[in-house]
């Protein structure tokens, strides 16, 4: 431990015992804050989305007989929907702990969370083959410049470089933004969702998207239409490839 560290190390400590946390979950004491109010016991709880999923947006799958033989398959949004990207998996359910996380990192400021939920998506990536060797740049879901101003940071930027410095990999935080202010999408229907976000987002600076693989970061993924419209951008700069990967979605 560097002398840089172990100041951290004992003003969270000290922090701590003057100031001590609850666990916004369970409610318990939290022996050893990290600097955010979920304990490690939580932590532990939450669950990776696994197999069967749908191939292209990743939508977990009741685990039939059918699909558990049959591993390509399409939910019933798919087969009637184009998407841009090759496809879109999601980390987890949002609900019960994960869903707690994302509260506390978005809406109360507990931007530590970023580590431990950023290295939850490393795992997942490391357990699954199908983004193995397939990303060369990272584009988080921009948020417009009066909601980053309001929230003082992009979620997505912060898990992303979690992501980007475990594999090397570079995070363009400025290469598409979001041009146009939309309303919140919670409580949208799909088709509302679309019009919502439509022609929302531009690419900044197109020589550095195209002919890369590309790997779009958000922090859920409710009907795709964001991802969708990031994606739809991305490609009409040249991207090469797109792949989308989500802290958490909804069911």
């Amino acid at each position: 431990m560097n002398n840089q560290s172990m100041i951290e190390y004992i003003k969270e400590g000290l922090l701590n015992f003057v100031f001590p946390l609850d666990c916004k979950v369970c409610e318990k004491p939290i022996r050893e804050s990290k600097g955010y109010s979920i304990c490690e016991d939580c932590f532990k709880t939450i669950e990776l989305i696994e197999r069967p999923y749908c191939v292209k947006c990743g939508k977990p799958l009741i685990p039939t007989d059918f699909f558990k033989q049959n591993r390509e398959i399409l939910c019933l949004d798919c087969k009637i929907k184009k998407y841009s990207f090759e496809f879109s998996r999601s980390m987890g359910i949002y609900d019960k702990v994960l869903k707690k996380c994302i509260h506390l990192f978005k809406y109360y400021g507990e931007k530590k969370l970023a580590k431990p939920l950023g290295k939850l998506m490393v795992d997942y990536l490391l357990k699954n083959n199908e983004f193995e060797n397939k990303f060369d740049l990272i584009i988080p879901v921009p948020l417009h410049k009066n909601d980053l101003n309001k929230r003082g940071f992009n979620q997505s930027v912060l898990l992303g470089k979690v992501i980007g410095d475990y594999f090397s990999v570079p995070v363009g935080e400025s290469v598409l933004i979001k041009k146009k202010l939309t309303p919140f999408q919670v409580n949208l229907s799909r088709k509302e969702r679309e019009k919502n976000i439509l022609r929302a987002f531009s690419v900044e600076k197109p020589e550095e998207i195209k002919g890369k693989n590309v790997l779009i970061l958000d922090d859920v993924f409710t009907t795709g239409a964001t991802v969708e419209e990031c994606a739809k951008e991305l490609m009409k700069a040249r991207a090469k490839n797109i792949l989308v990967l989500t802290l958490s979605r909804t069911v």
